[in-house]
């Protein structure tokens, strides 16, 4: 082999080690980011219905999380917080509200295949609660963008204070 052949042949099994090494960097990248982030509002459409089941004492009303789209891939754990009722105005009806008991939570999948759930608990009180409620706002479990979410309310009635309970995979 002559010097410039040589030289030639280095140099091409430089280009093929870098470009190797590029490769393998992105491989790594792309592996790394199949791993589930923490949810965002944007990740995640919420809506309300009435519950079928409530325990004993209370009426209740399912809070649905679902991925925004077919390319969301997200985990949530725990239950709302930051939980604020709203009137047809948009203004605040002060209904105070807490987490309900149940143990540590487990962690949830959102994407195209998974949805998951959570509800809250409206104690029966003889006692009448905001006369129009038609919105509630609050944070996501787990929320990585500390952006609130609104959803409408499904024209339950609420009385005394509400409990939320820990988010489950449907």
């Amino acid at each position: 082999m002559t010097g410039n052949a040589v030289r030639r042949t280095i140099a091409a099994a430089a280009v093929l080690a870098a470009v190797g090494g590029v490769t393998g960097i992105a491989a790594t990248a792309a592996s790394a980011s199949t791993e589930p982030q923490l949810c965002k509002d944007l990740d995640v459409r919420v809506t309300a219905t009435p519950a079928q089941d409530s325990p004993s004492g209370h009426r209740a009303v399912t809070l649905h999380y679902t991925a925004a789209d077919a390319n969301t891939y997200c985990t949530l754990s725990g239950a709302p917080y930051g939980v604020a009722f709203y009137d047809r105005f948009g203004s605040p009806v002060g209904v105070q509200s807490s987490v309900a008991d149940g143990g540590t939570p487990g962690q949830v999948t959102i994407d195209a295949n998974h949805s998951a759930s959570s509800a809250v608990l409206i104690p029966n009180s003889p006692e009448p609660g905001p006369a129009e409620v038609t919105g509630l706002r609050f944070h996501l479990p787990s929320d990585a963008s500390n952006t609130p979410v609104g959803v409408a309310w499904p024209g339950t009635e609420l009385s005394g204070s509400p409990q939320f309970t820990a988010i489950s995979q449907d």
